[in-house]
């Protein structure tokens, strides 16, 4: 069984939704730690100007090493719908904006107070889009308490895995002798984005997947 791991996202991009195709379960990294100025609790969508952020405002001042489950979103922050209306300007013209847009609103209806919970809303939600079938877990459900890649390897005896699906970006720092002393094989994503039909001139890659679901609707999983 392979197994594929990353830490919970919101509006996640293409690799990571290609990484979840390609593998038989994926598991969502919840307790690990926070990381400012990624994309935990932001992600890109086009704009006419090339792209725009969305990030929700998050509670993390004096507040060092929490968990990405842990994270509090600022309760003094219109975010939700400046974020639905930054996707309505962008993409009422996307061939499939009308088709999502009721979902959406749904979504953005919600309250969140905690960051793990709108990243995993807005995965969910495109997950489900793609109709990707892999089943999904919490690395907290498995109580490994070990750290670095000793923790993946750990992570995969724990799921029954005998293969980690790594995206390429870990080779730089994961001992791969770890992963063979435990006979399980380690195999790298090589996911390179492919041009798609975007609302304004010129491809932008490396959007949230969501760009590519409103351009390209039930075409969008010959993307990843």
């Amino acid at each position: 069984m392979t197994v594929a791991m990353h830490q919970l996202q919101y509006m996640p991009g293409l690799r990571f939704f290609a990484k979840m195709k390609a593998c038989d379960l994926f598991v969502y990294m919840d307790d690990v730690q926070y990381e400012k100025r990624e994309f935990q609790n932001r992600n890109k969508i086009r704009a006419g100007s090339g792209w725009q952020y969305l990030t929700v405002p998050v509670m993390v001042k004096g507040r060092f090493s929490q968990n990405i489950s842990a994270v509090e979103i600022n309760p003094t922050c219109e975010w939700r719908p400046e974020h639905l209306r930054a996707i309505t300007t962008n993409y009422a013209r996307a061939k499939y904006f009308k088709t999502y847009l009721p979902p959406l609103e749904s979504l953005y209806a919600k309250q969140y107070p905690l960051l793990g919970e709108a990243a995993l809303a807005t995965i969910t939600f495109l997950k489900d889009a793609f109709g990707i079938k892999t089943p999904v877990r919490f690395s907290s459900e498995f109580k490994v308490t070990s750290v670095s890649t000793q923790r993946l390897v750990d992570l995969c005896k724990a799921a029954g895995a005998d293969e980690y699906h790594s995206g390429a970006g870990a080779r730089d720092y994961l001992d791969e002798k770890l992963f063979r002393e435990s006979k399980i094989k380690l195999s790298w994503q090589d996911f390179k984005i492919k041009p798609y039909p975007q609302v304004f001139e010129g491809f932008e890659p490396n959007m949230s997947a969501l760009d590519l679901l409103l351009n390209c609707g039930p075409d969008s999983v010959n993307y990843l």
